[in-house]
């Protein structure tokens, strides 16, 4: 009698319900199967990553990347799906990986080109600068950077709509001679007059929030150092970037 084959798909399946003893004991008889293909396989060790990972268990989640080199030595991990705890241990094995299988010089271009933090950040903060949000869709982070680019636009065009606005109806108040209409028209410039500020205010905003949360790309691994003396000093460990900010408060 035949043992029951097990399928991808039922690894799968305990891997979103958050059985990873099943998961690790299903895909290793999956593997004892064989006949898997290589993007499968990274599937598979993904899933066994973060199985491993979730039960303590770091070597075992260390020789799940190092499979993963072993099928494609240029393996990313996707920033939006893997925590920066994951990153930085496939880092490590990376780095320790390729010191077995190129020579030094292969090795420097090779660790240069190892994730998203090598596209030019030139180029993405320039990208930001004119689109807010464009810079993260670029570097891999759609969701937010989508969203970025959406609240800018809507409020960049807002912002315009009402700066027109604003001056049209400031002249129609400057210009008014009948005394019972400048009241009214006072009004009707006054009220646009706060929104226009109100949406450059909030452009601002997002903008100054876009540039930083590019420049510093995972709040997650971001270490508030000190706050003293109106300075907040921000750190990040993954892009070795130190943000300091002059806060004009008094606490």
């Amino acid at each position: 009698m035949f043992a029951q084959q097990v399928t991808f798909n039922q690894v799968k399946e305990q891997y979103e319900t958050f059985e990873y003893e099943k998961v690790i004991q299903l895909s290793n008889s999956l593997f004892k199967q064989g006949k898997i293909s290589d993007s499968l396989k990274i599937e598979i060790y993904l899933m066994r990553v973060v199985s491993f990972y979730s039960l303590g268990d770091e070597l075992s989640t260390q020789s799940s990347f190092r499979e993963i080199l072993k099928i494609n030595r240029n393996f990313i991990p996707d920033r939006s799906r893997t925590s920066p705890r994951l990153i930085s241990i496939f880092e490590s094995v990376k780095t320790d990986y390729l010191k077995t299988l190129l020579p030094e010089s292969e090795l420097i271009d090779s660790l240069q080109n190892r994730f998203p933090t090598e596209i030019s950040m030139k180029g993405l903060m320039l990208k930001n600068v004119f689109v807010p949000g464009w810079g993260q869709v670029s570097s891999g982070n759609h969701l937010k950077g989508y969203l970025l680019t959406a609240a800018s636009t809507i409020n960049l065009g807002a912002m315009i709509y009402y700066i027109f606005d604003t001056n049209k109806k400031e002249n129609d108040y400057l210009n008014e001679t009948n005394k019972n209409l400048i009241a009214s028209k006072y009004g009707l410039f006054n009220k646009s007059y706060k929104v226009r500020n109100g949406l450059i205010v909030s452009y601002i905003i997002i903008w100054v929030y876009s540039q930083i949360d590019l420049l510093l790309f995972d709040s997650s691994n971001n270490q508030v150092e000190s706050l003293n003396e109106n300075k907040l000093s921000i750190y990040n460990s993954v892009r070795d970037i130190r943000l300091d900010l002059k806060i004009p408060i008094t606490f």
